[in-house]
């Protein structure tokens, strides 16, 4: 029995990498129905990624995976409780759901716990112990930070985040690139255009975790900004000579595909940026219209509105992901809407 489950997950997978989605969301449905773990995990999360507006049976799937005993289940459990989604955010409910994640064997979930606690990680550890040594208060606690610029308004934090955590967030996107894309603004459909030739991974909830959360509700405490208002985060990545020319992040409401998205979604109003790595040359971040290149260590951060107080688009804002000329560059980047994302 548990080697054709198998055999039907791994079919379901090879038919969700072919594009095949609506087999594949069939083919797990059936094998969930049988009340396995893995079956029930593995459509919870493929309904999350493939079909988000089957949000309830998703989450009704990975309460009954976790249930089952699936560690994998468990940490996505968690992650729903930390982000609020479906039931009530409390940080420390979710810290014993990865406290459960890592006691059911879940890796990931184990070197999560031991980054959060400050301690290196080892197999079989007391994970309740680890449990107890994390500081939420201390995780989302907000730095100093400094202004760079008046008007536009720049401003930059140094050791926003620990190199631990640097390195952490390039390893879970790392996996997950793809070349990245820009709206048109006459459709406001994404496409891939000759000025922008980095590659990207949007660190959707499936893909995301508690200390993806925790930078999230670190990075409002500074700010300022609503959690509800933050758009998915996206990870950057630039290959040497892979740039990203002027442009804004402003969404120009003198184009129709644009007026679109502002009309639905709000303004993109503020861009939050945090260095990753620091072993490269280049890669600045430059202001073309006000002279002004930036370029951060590991963990520094660099955040600026898009728009003057009065609400106008701040066309000063012009900025470029500059190409790293040796080493590779990595960027967290988190966009910042005027009403909730």
């Amino acid at each position: 029995m548990l080697r054709e489950i198998e055999r039907q997950l791994d079919e379901a997978a090879r038919l969700e990498a072919a594009g095949r989605l609506e087999e594949a969301t069939a083919m797990l449905r059936r094998v969930a129905a049988t009340g396995n773990a893995l079956g029930l995990a593995a459509l919870g999360k493929h309904l999350l990624i493939h079909r988000p507006e089957c949000g309830r049976e998703a989450m009704a799937a990975t309460v009954s995976a976790t249930q089952a005993g699936n560690g994998e289940a468990a940490h996505l459990l968690a992650v729903f409780i930390a982000a609020g989604i479906g039931f009530p955010q409390n940080w420390q409910t979710a810290l014993d759901g990865l406290q459960h994640s890592a006691e059911l064997g879940w890796q990931p979930a184990q070197r999560e716990l031991a980054l959060l606690a400050g301690a290196e990680y080892r197999s079989g550890d007391d994970w309740k112990r680890l449990r107890g040594q994390v500081d939420i208060a201390a995780w989302i606690a907000a730095p100093a930070a400094r202004q760079l610029r008046a008007a536009p308004r720049i401003f930059a934090a140094d050791g926003f985040a620990s190199h631990a955590v640097c390195e952490w967030l390039i390893n879970l996107a790392r996996p997950r690139l793809k070349a990245a894309t820009t709206y048109d603004p006459g459709t406001g459909v994404k496409q891939q255009e000759a000025g922008r030739t980095n590659s990207d991974c949007h660190l959707i909830l499936p893909h995301g975790d508690l200390i993806l959360l925790l930078v999230r509700a670190r990075l409002a405490n500074l700010t300022r900004m609503p959690l509800s208002h933050l758009e998915v985060s996206t990870i950057l990545h630039y290959a040497p000579e892979q740039e990203f020319m002027p442009h804004y992040d402003f969404l120009d409401d003198t184009w129709p595909g644009y007026t679109q998205q502002i009309a639905s979604d709000g303004q993109r109003i503020f861009t939050f940026l945090i260095y990753l790595n620091e072993d490269l040359e280049g890669g600045e971040t430059d202001f073309p219209r006000i002279g002004l290149r930036h370029k951060g260590h590991a963990g520094d951060a660099l955040f600026f509105w898009n728009v003057q107080p009065n609400g106008a688009v701040d066309r000063e804002t012009l900025h470029a992901g500059l190409p790293p000329t040796t080493g590779e560059k990595w960027l967290f980047s988190q966009w910042v809407r005027s009403r909730p994302a």
